[in-house]
């Protein structure tokens, strides 16, 4: 088998079988809040990468996460599966696939996987101003919000409270 054949079966998530493991890296201790002992990660998967900075540097300047970003979708999945995150930040569009497919995909794969997490990360879709949200995203608890743009950065960070402290962006 030439090395580059070998390379993409080594490198092909497994996450689509039931016996994966999903987000899982390493063993972790987690606290009562259900937080990792280690840093806490978030990703970003937005097509315009100025949002996505936006994003990413309002977190860390305000926060102890730890960022990832991209503005490929197909990305932000195989990411999803391969490490543990704690939030998904979405863009509610892009080209065929948008954010809220990649969240129900993301969780199909996580309630069939064998992890010690059964449901996906909670997630913050970001929209431009017309674009509208289905009633079943508006009602699934694991959203805890909706953000149009222009986005406000104590908007981004109330998202967040749930799983990080969050420093006083009023004081330096």
């Amino acid at each position: 088998m030439p090395a580059n054949e070998e390379e993409i079966v080594r490198t092909e998530p497994s996450a689509c079988r039931a016996d994966a493991v999903v987000g899982e890296e390493k063993p972790e201790t987690f606290d009562g809040a259900g937080k990792s002992g280690d840093s806490i990660k978030v990703l970003v998967a937005h097509p315009v990468s100025s949002t996505s900075r936006l994003i990413r540097e309002t977190l860390e300047s305000f926060t102890e996460l730890e960022v990832e970003t991209t503005s490929n979708f197909l990305r932000a999945f195989e990411l999803a599966l391969q490490k543990r995150y704690e939030m998904f930040f979405f863009g509610m569009s892009i080209g065929d696939l948008d954010g809220s497919l990649l969240y129900k995909m993301i969780s199909k794969v996580y309630a069939c996987g064998k992890s010690v997490r059964k449901l996906a990360p909670a997630v913050v879709f970001i929209r431009e101003k017309d674009e509208k949200i289905s009633e079943e995203l508006e009602r699934d608890v694991r959203v805890k919000d909706v953000v149009s743009k222009p986005i406000r950065i104590e908007r981004l960070l109330k998202a967040v409270e749930s799983i990080v402290e969050v420093k006083d962006p009023t004081t330096r």
